[in-house]
């Protein structure tokens, strides 16, 4: 959990999103070259940067995710469902997609008998499109 450690794994992470954002690219180039000034990592600028980092790694979190420490493990980093999801979902929930109206546009959770959950969206072309999966 040292900001040595952290930085410049969150960095390489926020430099690999597709695609990524033009304030994001001069936050990676500006926090990289930071990296390489004596001191950087004992300094307040070091926090500042790793708060930036938290923010803009968030930015690119699937619809009921956030960026940041594991509920259980506060040691752990990364992209979580939240623990809320289910309860605020205002979209459509189904436990088969076949109970999907047809005239109904927009975001459509799948909660199966065994509990996995899937995010589809129905899109005007009546296509439905599977965004994310948990099993």
């Amino acid at each position: 959990m040292r900001p040595e450690d952290l930085i410049p794994s969150f960095v390489w992470t926020l430099e690999h999103q597709r695609p990524l954002r033009r304030e994001h690219r001069k936050l990676v180039t500006a926090i990289t070259k930071a990296m390489e000034a004596v001191g950087y990592f004992d300094g307040d600028d070091c926090s500042d940067d790793l708060d930036e980092l938290f923010t803009a790694l968030d930015e690119y979190s699937p619809e009921g995710f956030y960026f940041g420490a594991h509920p259980g493990d506060g040691a752990d980093y990364g992209w979580w469902l939240s623990e809320s999801f289910t309860e605020d979902f205002d979209g459509l929930k189904v436990s088969d997609l076949s109970e999907v109206p047809r005239d109904y546009f927009g975001s459509i959770l799948l909660t199966t008998d065994h509990g996995n959950l899937s995010l589809y969206t129905r899109a005007r072309n009546y296509r439905i499109t599977e965004r994310w999966s948990i099993v």
